[in-house]
């Protein structure tokens, strides 16, 4: 640390400071809102929230759980935890605090690392959710803090999605179903304006491109409606990156019939396994099958440890069709003699269950998206040697897992003809690196192993090229995550006009 320290003071011009712990003019959690500030801040909050808020703070029983997140990297301890039960609620807080000049993030399914915040405020969502399903429009109305897999019951429940695992020719099509995410405690929201890369993008394209209208609470408290003939230039932001505008409290959302994913509103979903010495050859016929135009599907091709068989490598592909259709597509792969493979129907309601072990609470876990051109043999068969010099070399690592998710193309017509501020729609691959690991004593070797991961898969574009997802690299270069100058400026200029002050995070000004 010393000799770090000493090398960059010599580099920093006259005037510039290094600031460490011992430093008397390093801020203090006291310095940045002071007890009796705070104190006062909550009293006055308390009198203007509806009957049902909370207010926690640290030494609330509730307080330690609504500060639990997914992942314990960089988790900071808020000094106030609000839990509004209303839009007027949120828009009451957001005022209150923008006035004091108190720092505040909002949470709702704990996933995003931007959900912390130290002696700040947050606002959690999960006291304020509903839904509001329009059977004859095929839309849906999702609010607050709800989750994938509660708007996927609500749904069902409601009608619009039923059926059981049976086999599919035995299942009635139902009214509707929504874009939604691979983890059952996302929160809808925040993935549906951070672009929204999901199973059924291959059908409906990105989460955001569904989206109809929104409403928002901006900087001054204020809620303000988005719709195409309302605000529609700040709809169009919040369409790819409505987290950087203010915390959307409502949007209304396409649905569609489930006949899309199949008949009887039934997806396939397959697992073949293969030994990682065959990483090349694998990926080589995947890339072959799922660049065909004659099917829709979406999936992972991924190098992981398995319990039972090891290191060893999984594609899992997710097809639109029955049993049968899955089996001739997918041909090829079960020629190669997978040492495993099977196939199961799977119903909009269990879209995310088979995944329920990436959502636990706790560890140390970070999760990367790098947008690929295609999927390229020799890298991945590079990248498969990495996942094992990671899991040797650092011990618990060992259910990390480094992924290529694919989608195939997205009918040009449709929910593709929605303006956006997402600029990756034509991105149909994706790399996945997840990490995962017990100590914090290994984040910076555990980082530099994601950094390699995303060089290696990059190895074939130039740096112009190179493509972020907007929402989970967010440290990444702007000009990676939004590839279009012209929409950057434009966002730009909305983040100047709705959020001067960065309240809703510095980004875009």
């Amino acid at each position: 640390m010393e000799t770090f320290v000493s090398h960059v003071r010599h580099q920093l011009s006259k005037g510039s400071k290094i600031l460490t712990n011992g430093d008397s003019k390093s801020p203090t959690s006291n310095e940045i809102w002071k007890e009796d500030d705070r104190k006062t801040f909550v009293s006055d909050l308390r009198h203007q929230l509806s009957k049902g808020s909370k207010i926690l703070t640290l030494g609330d029983p509730e307080f330690a759980k609504s500060n639990e997140r997914w992942t314990e990297i960089d988790r900071k301890t808020p000094a106030v935890v609000v839990q509004p039960v209303s839009e007027d609620d949120v828009a009451v807080i957001v005022k209150a605090a923008s006035a004091a000049a108190v720092p505040f993030v909002p949470v709702t399914g704990g996933h995003s690392p931007w959900s912390t915040i130290e002696d700040g405020l947050v606002i959690d969502l999960s006291q304020y959710k509903s839904i509001s399903i329009d059977v004859e429009q095929h839309r849906v109305s999702v609010r607050g803090g709800v989750l994938m897999k509660e708007l996927q019951l609500e749904l069902s429940k409601q009608d619009q999605f039923a059926g059981t695992l049976g086999h599919p020719e035995h299942h009635q099509a139902t009214n509707s179903a929504a874009a939604v995410a691979n983890g059952n405690t996302v929160g809808v929201i925040p993935y549906m304006i951070g672009g929204g890369i999901s199973s059924y993008t291959p059908l409906i394209g990105y989460a955001c491109e569904n989206i109809l209208a929104a409403r928002i609470v901006v900087a001054n408290g204020d809620v303000v409606l988005a719709s195409e003939t309302e605000n529609s230039d700040l709809l169009w932001a919040i369409r790819g990156a409505g987290q950087f505008f203010g915390i959307v409290t409502e949007l209304l959302l396409r649905t569609y019939s489930p006949a899309l994913m199949g008949p009887g509103g039934v997806r396939q979903l397959g697992t073949l396994f293969y030994p990682t010495e065959r990483a090349s050859e694998v990926c080589s016929v995947l890339s072959s099958v799922v660049s065909a135009e004659d099917h829709a599907s979406a999936g992972h091709f991924m190098v992981m440890n398995d319990p039972s068989k090891g290191r060893i490598l999984m594609v899992a592909p997710q097809y639109f069709g029955t049993g049968p259709e899955l089996q001739k597509t997918f041909k090829p792969m079960t020629d190669l003699g997978p040492l495993e493979h099977n196939h199961f129907p799977s119903t909009f309601d269990k879209h995310s269950d088979h995944l329920s072990w990436m959502c636990s609470t706790g560890d140390f876990k970070r999760f990367s998206q790098t947008g690929l051109r295609s999927i390229n043999p020799e890298n991945f068969h590079k990248l498969v040697d990495l996942h094992k010099e990671l899991v040797e070399t650092l011990p618990g690592t060992e259910r990390s897992v480094f992924t290529i998710e694919w989608h195939t193309k997205t009918p040009s017509s449709g929910p593709r003809e929605t303006q956006t501020s997402f600029g990756l729609k034509d991105v149909d691959t994706w790399l996945n690196i997840l990490t995962w690991y017990t100590s914090p004593d290994i984040h910076e070797e555990v980082l530099q192993f994601d950094k390699r991961a995303q060089e290696i898969m990059r190895s074939d574009s130039e740096e112009k090229a190179f493509v972020s997802y907007t929402n989970t690299s967010r440290s990444d270069p702007v000009g990676h995550r939004y590839k279009d100058p012209a929409a950057v400026e434009k966002l730009k200029d909305l983040k100047r006009l709705w959020d001067p002050k960065g309240y809703f995070t510095k980004e875009l000004l």
